[in-house]
């Protein structure tokens, strides 16, 4: 059987697993204040992105890959148009009706009410991401080996016994 072909991006070393409080409550403290300062979730090292959109792939301190596989980020996607969507819609409807926003014409209600909903999905993208990041090393933290696949047998499906 042959041997897998190396991967171009991996280190000689893999990244160590990450170095998380044993309580889940301080686990989730340290995971949102990493995910809400953009940095890495794992090590909580800065300078994860390229700019204010662009994830690098590695964390450039602990190594650690940050798309896991295909479609990993959207997640973050989901959960950034939601919460995005939320905050610009009720802060929209606070600023119409909570101040003296109601008396102005509705073209210019309308066209803040566009404008908050435009704006915070762009300013709350890498956000998400690093909301996303987090959220899976909460639920999920990966054991020793860098990579994390599920085989059948870790989805609580019984393994295939056919012969």
């Amino acid at each position: 059987m042959a041997s897998p072909a190396p991967d171009a991006h991996r280190d000689a070393t893999p990244p160590a697993p990450p170095l998380l409080p044993a309580r889940a409550s301080d686990r989730f403290r340290v995971l949102a204040a990493r995910a809400l300062t953009r940095r890495c979730p794992y090590c909580g090292a800065s300078g994860i992105f390229d700019g204010y959109f662009a994830l690098k792939e590695r964390c450039p301190t602990c190594g650690t890959s940050f798309a896991r596989e295909d479609g990993y980020f959207l997640g973050a996607y989901a959960l950034n148009l939601l919460v995005a969507e939320v905050l610009g819609l009720g802060l929209a409807l606070y600023l119409i009706f909570g101040t003296r926003l109601s008396r102005a014409p509705l073209l210019w209600q309308e066209a803040i009410a566009i404008s908050l909903a435009v704006a915070f999905p762009i300013v709350f993208f890498p956000f998400s991401r690093t909301t996303w990041m987090a959220l899976d090393l909460l639920v999920d933290p990966p054991a020793a080996t860098p990579e994390r696949r599920l085989r059948g047998h870790e989805m609580g499906r019984p393994p295939d016994r056919r012969s």
